[in-house]
């Protein structure tokens, strides 16, 4: 059976997220022994992704074209989706951050986050595929380069380990 679906929960999620995220990568970014300007560049498109969404949701919300047509199955998946995004609770995940003492914690971190985020844009792209499609693909490149980046490092990191 297909149901119609308002996305704007999975924006607002999304919103949420990007707000989270460029704080944590913030917060670690001051303890320069494992963030640093790495993260600080990760915050500021972070930054700039919670305005791109902010502005669609404002402009789109209550309106026909948030509306799509899905199965009860894809609604299920959205909804567990956005309850179990990890990011939803951010007082644990501020407290996550705080036990953070090493480059490996911090980029074990950085990358399920970036993996959600990566996995989030492109059900968003999937839903919407004419609602913005040049700003998604955007923010899609820009996550999975930021995963990309996040996992480079940590092999950089795991290597320089080894060589000690």
């Amino acid at each position: 059976m297909r149901k119609h679906w308002d996305g704007a929960d999975l924006i607002k999620m999304m919103i949420s997220n990007e707000k989270a995220v460029a704080s944590l990568y913030r917060r670690l970014a001051a303890d320069s022994k494992i963030g640093g300007k790495f993260l600080e560049h990760l915050a500021l498109d972070e930054d700039r992704h919670h305005d791109m969404y902010s502005q669609l949701l404002k402009k789109l919300e209550g309106t026909p074209e948030l509306t799509v047509e899905i199965s009860e199955e894809h609604e299920q998946y959205l909804k567990l989706l956005i309850e179990r995004n990890m990011l939803k609770d951010t007082v644990h995940l501020m407290d996550e951050a705080k036990k953070i003492t090493n480059k490996d914690d911090l980029f074990d971190l950085a990358e399920r986050i970036e993996r959600d985020s990566v996995l989030f844009v492109q059900e968003l792209i999937s839903l919407y595929p004419k609602l913005q499609p040049d700003e998604f693909k955007a923010v899609l490149r820009e996550e999975k380069d930021h995963l990309r980046q996040v996992l480079n490092h940590r092999m950089e990191s795991q290597l320089a380990t080894l060589r000690l």
